[in-house]
């Protein structure tokens, strides 16, 4: 199963209302080696609602899919994934903030991308 099968979404009950959406997922440890993202670390997902909205459980389920992952290794491109992934989802411009604490390093982070849904 890819990563992006595991997104579900549902439907809008008033797409009609301007509705804006905010989902503050707390990041597991992602890289078995370095240890990051270190606890603290969160991933915002924003987008104005359409006519589907990102179902809540299968984020949860979509974001520990990436724990160990073998290709999607660095911060910049997990947001990148992530957004991209969400835009197709949800149909709507997606914008994808990490605010990433680091092991390691005596810095933090902090990823931002806006997607747009491919192929529309």
């Amino acid at each position: 199963m890819s990563e992006a099968s595991r997104l579900k979404t549902i439907p809008n009950a008033r797409p009609h209302l301007p509705t804006v959406v905010e989902h503050v997922l707390h990041l597991p440890e992602l890289c078995p080696a370095s240890h990051n993202p270190a606890p603290g670390s969160t991933l915002t997902l924003r987008y104005v609602a359409g006519e589907r909205l990102l179902e809540l459980f299968s984020l949860d389920t979509y974001i520990d899919a990436f724990v160990g992952h073998p290709v999607v290794r660095d911060m910049e491109f997990f947001v990148q994934t992530v957004a991209q992934d969400a835009a197709n989802a949800a149909g709507v411009e997606v914008t994808a903030t990490a605010d990433v604490r680091l092991n390691l390093v005596r810095q933090g982070q902090r990823v931002t991308v806006v997607a747009v849904p491919e192929g529309r």
